[in-house]
């Protein structure tokens, strides 16, 4: 995706609730047309969520540590990860990791961190964003 194209996208504030509908039109404009399905065929499934960010970490600290800048970091790869774990189907352990290694390409191709730097954040969310642990950042949320 193009920087013009982030641009133009309405993004939420760090802080901002993330509607079932907000959300609906995030994941259609990150093209993330599985869960445009998802949630299309049973949108009553999901709540409301409070987008933090970088679950975790303050961004602005993320992108110190990183050497990248926060805002690529929080847009260009968080928030698209925090709607894939919002709607992940519970259970599905292929999808999870799917979906954490994109972040992890995310993290290197979009917002330019180093690798091991990547591998360190990734290693971070395939632990911690387990389902088990029911957080507010764990692997389907919204449900």
């Amino acid at each position: 995706m193009s920087e013009m194209k982030y641009k133009s996208l309405q993004l939420p504030n760090i802080g901002d609730v993330v509607t079932t509908e907000t959300a609906f039109k995030l994941c259609r404009q990150f093209g993330l047309w599985y869960l445009v399905g998802r949630i299309a065929d049973n949108p009553g499934k999901y709540k409301s969520w409070k987008f933090d960010g970088c679950s975790g970490l303050p961004d602005r600290v993320m992108g110190l540590l990183t050497g990248c800048r926060w805002k690529d970091i929080t847009y260009k790869c968080c928030l698209p990860h925090d709607l894939c774990y919002a709607y992940g189907e519970l259970g599905n352990k292929i999808e999870k990791k799917k979906v954490d290694l994109e972040f992890y390409n995310a993290l290197v191709n979009r917002a330019g961190m180093k690798k091991w730097k990547a591998s360190v954040f990734h290693a971070a969310v395939r632990v911690g964003g387990c389902e088990r642990l029911k957080r507010s950042f764990s692997w389907g949320f919204a449900q």
